[in-house]
């Protein structure tokens, strides 16, 4: 049921409880929801994501999951003097401490107030004490707890949280040594260090995640959380010039042409001499850069106990999606939904166009189909004139359709009543199958349903009805060959000075005897 989200908020604040329990009627009731009647789309970065990773189990490449919650040692362990710097971008994970909660005489009086005969106080302690100790895990939990553990309501719980336990109100959080994966390196030593003598060599892993940097803005080229790929290679004799074949062929599988240039500036968990960024060709922009690699440290990899050389490379999968996409702002990549301009295309404005009213039985849908058939059939066949479509039991009785026309020096059906509803830059039209709309007629988008598809399916419910004759004239909008175009298409068609044009002398009859 569709509500007035102004109007929640309105009461919600007068009384928050008595607008809790009074909203949940709009989702309690029966069933009514049929699945669509078409598949669901991928995101831009799964779509890119599932192609690389084709490409790297080809390569023979193991996929694995890595922790992105790390103790900030590993930072230290892996960039040496750098670690410092290097810190300072990564985002430290905090808690909330839990408070020892007292049960006062004036809280007791007020519990009682709020919910009449209460007097489990000792049971109400024991969940604070289990509450501070962490043996309640989380803040739904503790809900839950008071709700089951005590015998009261959900309301009262919530009103012991907010009103009662004012201890709760207030706290700071204490930060820990925990760090969100920052650089996906990170993760990688450690799992290194926990495969070596458990793979025969190469170990050739890859993973797909999320960074986390402490950015100080988020734009169209920052962003707090972004999704990467990143692959490791480790094998005895292994160099860089070994990486960057290897990242030739990545790049090549996936479509792009590469080079390389080295940076001036290495980062402490590289060898020397042995960072790369890497770039890719584009058609219009020329060269630019998508990630770069390296061969990690041997001192770094020491610090891990780690014997063998290990390449490393992350191509960014946020910027070959922008470069393949024609799209300018990383944000729009990742969250199109928050971020992207609103656009349908007309593979998607058709999908939302569809019959509106249709048979319900087996033998409404047969009644639609014979319609259509007569009219494409007779529909130019000079008038007065009557042509019988479909006779047989309708909900016990012997029933005749016919389609007529009884006025004279006209035809069966009116001009209109072919023409196909399709897209066409953002319009949609209904165009006739004409010589004059051939070359147009290629360009479209089809919806697939013509004038008289939307009619026959309307007489045929109205006829299971009980109605007797079901008349159309000159169509002037799609409601009136009883189509339904989605509101967001709508929204978009009008937003966008597109055109939503469904017009035309359709002049169809169908009567029918009982």
């Amino acid at each position: 049921m569709k509500f007035d989200p102004d109007e929640i908020k309105e009461q919600a604040k007068k009384n928050f409880e008595k607008t809790w329990s009074e909203t949940a009627r709009f989702v309690i009731g029966k069933r009514s929801f049929t699945f669509p009647k078409k598949r669901g789309k991928k995101h831009l970065l799964t779509i890119y994501s599932d192609k690389a990773k084709d490409i790297l189990l080809d390569m023979g490449f193991d996929e694995v999951m890595l922790k992105p919650i790390w103790e900030d040692q590993h930072v230290r362990l892996q960039y040496g003097p750098e670690a410092p710097a290097i810190l300072d971008r990564l985002y430290y994970l905090a808690t909330l401490p839990r408070p020892d909660i007292g049960l006062s005489d004036e809280k007791k009086k007020l519990i009682r107030r709020k919910i009449k005969g209460f007097d489990r106080f000792e049971e109400l302690q024991d969940i604070l004490m289990d509450y501070k100790r962490e043996k309640i895990v989380g803040g739904e939990d503790f809900t839950e707890a008071l709700v089951t553990r005590l015998g009261i309501k959900t309301e009262d719980a919530h009103y012991l949280i907010n009103e009662i336990f004012s201890e709760l109100k207030g706290i700071k959080p204490v930060s820990s040594s925990l760090t969100l994966l920052s650089h996906i390196t990170t993760a990688w030593f450690p799992t290194l260090q926990a495969v070596q003598d458990k793979r025969e060599l190469p170990v050739m892993l890859f993973t797909f995640g999320w960074r986390f940097r402490r950015e100080q803005r988020e734009d169209a080229t920052h962003m707090r959380a972004h999704y990467n790929i990143s692959m490791v290679v480790m094998d005895e004799d292994l160099t860089i010039a070994d990486g960057k074949y290897i990242t030739e062929e990545f790049f090549r599988r996936m479509g792009y042409e590469v080079k390389f240039r080295q940076k001036p500036s290495t980062p402490a968990y590289y060898a020397p001499g042995t960072n790369y960024e890497v770039f890719v060709k584009h058609p219009e922009m020329g060269w630019v850069e998508v990630t770069e690699i390296g061969m990690y440290s041997p001192i770094a990899l020491a610090n891990y106990d780690i014997k063998y050389p290990v390449f490393n490379s992350g191509p960014g999968l946020g910027r070959m999606i922008m470069l393949s996409e024609d799209i300018s702002d990383i944000r729009e990549v990742h969250f199109p939904e928050i971020y992207a301009e609103f656009r349908l295309s007309d593979e998607q404005i058709a999908e939302m166009v569809c019959i509106d009213k249709t048979p319900e039985t087996s033998v409404g849908k047969k009644i639609a189909r014979a319609i259509v058939k007569t009219c494409e059939k007779h529909g130019n066949e000079p008038s007065p004139c009557s042509f019988d479509a479909w006779k047989g039991e309708l909900k016990g009785k012997q029933v005749v359709v016919s389609v007529v026309e009884p006025e004279e020096n006209t035809k069966l059906c009116g001009p209109a009543f072919l023409n196909e509803v399709v897209v066409y830059n953002g319009d949609v039209i209904g165009v006739p199958r004409t010589k004059k709309h051939e070359e147009l007629l290629e360009k479209v988008v089809k919806t697939n349903i013509r004038f008289i598809d939307g009619f026959a399916a309307l007489a045929a419910h109205e006829i299971e009805h009980g109605c007797n004759e079901i008349r159309i004239r000159i169509a002037r909008s799609h409601s009136d060959v009883n189509l339904r175009v989605d509101p967001v298409a709508i929204r978009y068609i009008q937003s966008n000075n597109k055109k939503l044009d469904i017009r035309g002398p359709v002049f169809t009859t169908v009567r029918v005897e009982r």
